[in-house]
């Protein structure tokens, strides 16, 4: 097996396992249970919004510390971060204890980024689209697996929704182990590009800084450590800001391209958009059955549908061309009207089933144009921005600056 394939399937074995939480489509109603025994304005206004605020946060950061530390010690720690999430999960009381479970999720969202961009450290430009397919569609098969296994196990009375989160915590431990199992990245984009070099030339490199060097102390024995130490600090130096200078040009070079901006703006909102479906489409099922009581949940199976037919065009999309400069701007004009219409019909129907079918069209919409055909250029710098875009959007929404809407 070619090794870039052997690096795919361990990274997306571990995407596989982190996404397969069967008690996330039943969160709110275990929030809302006997077991936590929060309420619907705790849930809404007090502990949701604390991810976005997290996320936001730590995305900065994480994306510096992503490059400089080539990706692995950050995939680990995404793992950690779940980890965390479901230990709270299970035995944490109160508000302030899912405030601070919503923290860690943020944790470990934050640093999901690190999962799409290591194996474009790991293998050749060529392979891009392919293993950008097999990455999304590990996690969409995972979440496929997890929405189907919650419904079964739910519907057929196996577990309730409080040993849901046992399962998740033993599959996202399981994910943390396969972590451990990843090849360290030998290079990254910016911190670490002189190590993506032939071993012949890193050898001749060695060789004539070991010349220099001894020509030095032959020069200036005296004071060989001062000048070691300068030596060191000075290269330290450069090299971040040769980091900074490379992040800047692909910055430049992707958004001065007005194809490629145009995209991004349309990702970077419609991700956001997105996020906020996602983080509150519970609260409005919830609030949708109350209007039947004779209705049953079927959180589970919609998840299933979602993301079984978003794998499925994540791995369509990933084998085929379209030419999306030429009909790029129609396509995503058609999607997000679609969308919109689709967005509030859900909102204002007080059938569950409507709301349901809506979900599924707008998940899977979103899925289709985010594995088009890149540049490698872009799609070192673009996964960053557009996410810092998306989060600030969510954060209007949902904080005190003015934007602050009804959850339903």
């Amino acid at each position: 097996m070619k090794s870039w394939l052997k690096i795919s399937l361990v990274l997306c074995s571990y995407g596989f396992f982190k996404e397969l939480r069967p008690s996330e489509p039943y969160l709110t109603e275990y929030l809302l249970g006997p077991q936590k025994n929060l309420t619907a304005n705790e849930i809404n206004y007090e502990i949701y919004p604390v991810w976005t605020y997290a996320y936001l946060s730590l995305l900065v950061v994480v994306f510096l510390v992503t490059d400089f530390l080539r990706y692995k010690p950050v995939i680990i720690f995404e793992g950690f971060g779940y980890v965390a999430t479901w230990c709270l999960l299970l035995w944490a009381p109160g508000v302030k204890s899912m405030q601070f479970m919503e923290f860690c999720y943020g944790i470990a969202t934050s640093t999901e980024v690190a999962y799409y961009t290591y194996i474009y450290a790991q293998v050749e430009d060529k392979y891009y689209q392919r293993v950008t397919s097999y990455t999304r569609a590990a996690i969409l098969s995972g979440k496929f697996i997890s929405a189907l296994l919650s419904q079964l196990l739910t519907s057929f009375g196996i577990m309730n929704y409080y040993n849901l989160n046992y399962f998740s915590l033993a599959s996202v431990s399981i994910a943390l182990c396969i972590a451990f199992m990843l090849p360290p990245a030998r290079r990254s984009i910016y911190f670490h590009r002189e190590e993506a070099k032939s071993v012949a030339s890193s050898k001749s490199q060695i060789e004539k800084r070991t010349i220099d060097i001894f020509s030095v102390e032959q020069e200036v024995h005296n004071d060989q450590e001062q000048r070691n130490q300068t030596r060191v600090r000075k290269w330290k130096i450069s090299d971040i800001k040769q980091a900074f200078y490379l992040l800047w040009l692909d910055f430049r070079d992707a958004y001065t391209n007005i194809y490629l901006l145009k995209w991004s703006i349309w990702w970077a909102f419609a991700t956001c958009i997105n996020f906020q479906v996602g983080n509150y489409i519970q609260p409005l099922w919830e609030d949708i059955s109350s209007f039947k009581t004779t209705d049953d949940l079927y959180n589970g199976s919609v998840e299933a549908a979602t993301t079984l037919f978003g794998a499925l065009a994540s791995l369509t999309v990933g084998y085929l061309f379209f030419n999306w400069k030429l009909i790029g701007e129609l396509t995503l004009s058609l999607i997000s009207s679609i969308d919109g219409l689709l967005l509030y019909f859900m909102g204002k129907t007080s059938h569950l089933w409507v709301g349901y079918v809506n979900y599924v069209l707008f998940r899977v919409s979103y899925q289709l144009p985010s594995c088009k055909r890149t540049s490698s250029r872009f799609v070192r710098s673009g996964v960053w921005y557009q996410h810092v875009c998306g989060t600030l959007y969510s954060k209007y929404f949902n904080g005190d600056c003015g934007g602050s809407l009804n959850i339903i």
